[in-house]
């Protein structure tokens, strides 16, 4: 008799160290999937798409890239150009190609000191200061890469939209007495900005990049001239 109460009491403990193991179990089921209801009820962290911006500008070695630039006036088409754009970080050096049914009409390279001008024979036609010149472009941040970090620290930027997998960044001046606003389009998995806009009244000026080539290796002669 005693030991089949033994039997017993040992059956009971079994059972009940099953039970308070299933009961452990369900409530660690019970916590998870109340983690997890959590978690996708919680909201998505926005991406800094500033600071990825920003990021992107500083690690660039190179970059080559075609844009289109075009100006309205109230919605209405008064100017269309289109180029090629060669830079270089280490010297600040930059080569804008004018083209014409993909043929060069013009060239302008420059150290972001001093620029030169040649015609489509490689001919000097004029040297300017980079200011002085950069200051007659309606789109100036357009040919100031390596400064996006600088650019934005005289703006307030927010995110307008997303929009196509771009993410619209809006840049308004801190600077009072400026009257704009700059538009710039970064790619969302990347921040390369795809164009680049800036509207004042009813004139906006907008660049649209494409064909990027991001840290490739330029050749030698690019920026041959510049130091004449």
């Amino acid at each position: 008799m005693k030991r089949f109460i033994n039997n017993l009491l040992c059956a009971a403990l079994a059972l009940g160290l099953s039970g308070a193991v299933w009961a452990k179990t369900a409530q660690d089921k019970a916590a998870q999937k109340a983690e997890e209801k959590a978690a996708a009820a919680a909201p998505v962290q926005e991406k800094d798409y500033v600071a990825c911006f920003s990021a992107w500008d500083k690690q660039m070695q190179t970059l080559q890239t075609h844009f289109v630039q075009t100006t309205e006036y109230d919605g209405i088409l008064i100017s269309r150009s289109e180029g090629r754009i060669s830079y270089q970080q280490n010297g600040q050096k930059l080569r804008l190609d004018n083209l014409e049914q993909g043929k060069v009409t013009q060239t302008a390279l420059t150290d972001k000191k001093d620029i030169l001008v040649l015609d489509e024979k490689g001919k000097e036609v004029a040297r300017v200061d980079w200011k002085q010149w950069l200051a007659g472009q309606p789109n100036q941040a357009l040919f100031d890469f390596g400064n996006y970090a600088a650019l934005i620290a005289r703006h307030n930027v927010s995110v307008q939209e997303h929009k196509d997998g771009l993410v619209i960044l809006l840049l308004q001046p801190k600077d009072k007495s400026q009257n704009y606003t700059l538009y710039v389009a970064v790619n969302e998995k990347d921040c390369f900005p795809a164009y680049i806009a800036i509207q004042s009244d009813l004139m906006r000026t907008t660049a649209e990049l494409t064909d990027k080539r991001l840290n490739a290796k330029l050749k030698k002669d690019v920026f041959e001239g510049m130091e004449k």
